[in-house]
């Protein structure tokens, strides 16, 4: 087995932490640029007391990716530059515990909706009304939060008298989740989705382990996310994977940090079986995300997304705008 020098572990930590920082720079540098494009195309707010809505951006990217951090940096970098900043995930907007064990049981047949994760475990219209709220901005807004350790590590939301409260004005929101951002299929493009499971491809090799039916409802279970939330967000930054099979890793690395904060967390069997209910949700939505783009306000005159190409270790090898 070859040595690694503690020269090199140092030199590969420095090429980590400038990727970070570059990254962080990069995106930091496109929010700003798109919040300028919307303040610019909209004008002033009708009314001199009120202020101008903030600009919402979706952030997606698969699990472990470092879809948190990045938002946590982004508030950081852009509070800096003087831009009120909040940032929250559609992991907030889970259902209860006690919604989602009756969805379970409303969908006994269907493992892809027993425990949360897919479109239809969330709470749109609760994402729909904090987000209207932040882009009112004229008062109060609270943030819903989800503690992922409550119930042996399946979760639950966090009570209302815990969130935190917002206060106008709020220049940029940053709202981020695993499938913000996923688009339901058409009856033709699902019919060709099904024969694609059937055919044997390993790209399609997740879905196959769940009937037709399952997936179709997960498919329509998205139309209420391109109603309610899509058209609320202005731009995009997306974080996309190379290699999806690369998910499981990522979200071990987060269990694990779990484990170490002293939280309840997943078995490793657990684990795979949780990710498993989550792989055909990217294997659905992913080839036309990579065709068509992502759904928006239409109030940012051009290039909305920013999309971010990661390698297996989540370091960004190329940004481009070609959505």
């Amino acid at each position: 087995m070859p040595v690694i020098s503690s020269l090199d572990k140092a030199r590969r930590q420095r090429a980590i932490q400038l990727n970070v920082a570059d990254r962080m720079r990069r995106v930091g540098q496109f929010v700003l640029s798109k919040l300028a494009q919307k303040r610019s195309g909209l004008g002033s707010s009708d009314k001199v007391d009120l202020p101008a809505a903030p600009l919402v951006v979706g952030i997606n990217g698969p699990q472990g990716s470092g879809k948190t951090t990045m938002v946590r940096g982004l508030v950081d970098y852009l509070r800096a530059h003087k831009v009120s900043t909040v940032g929250f995930s559609l992991d907030d907007i889970y259902l209860t515990n006690a919604e989602q064990r009756n969805l379970a049981q409303t969908h006994t047949l269907n493992p892809l909706l027993q425990y949360r994760g897919q479109p239809g475990t969330h709470d749109v219209e609760l994402g729909r009304s904090t987000l209207m709220s932040l882009i009112r901005n004229t008062g109060p807004t609270a943030i819903p939060a989800y503690d992922k350790s409550r119930y042996g590590g399946y979760g639950d939301r966090v009570p209302r008298e815990q969130w935190t409260q917002v206060q106008p004005p709020v220049d940029v929101v940053l709202f981020e989740g695993w499938c913000l951002g996923f688009q339901s299929l058409d009856s033709a493009e699902f019919a060709r989705y099904i024969e694609r499971v059937h055919g044997g491809s390993v790209m399609y090799k997740y879905s196959r382990k769940f009937s037709d039916d399952n997936l179709a409802q997960v498919n329509a279970n998205l139309g209420s996310y391109e109603r309610e939330l899509y058209p609320l967000i202005d731009a995009w930054v997306w974080a996309r994977a190379a290699d999806l099979d690369v998910v499981y890793r990522w979200r071990k690395e987060q269990e694990d940090e779990l484990a170490a904060q002293g939280h309840d967390s997943l078995s490793d069997q657990q684990l795979e079986d949780f990710v498993t209910r989550f792989m055909p949700g990217y294997e659905m939505a992913m080839p036309k995300l990579d065709l068509c783009g992502f759904i928006s306000s239409g109030l940012i005159p051009e290039h909305d997304t920013l999309r971010m190409h990661l390698d297996l270790n989540r370091n960004v090898v190329a940004f481009d705008h070609q959505l």
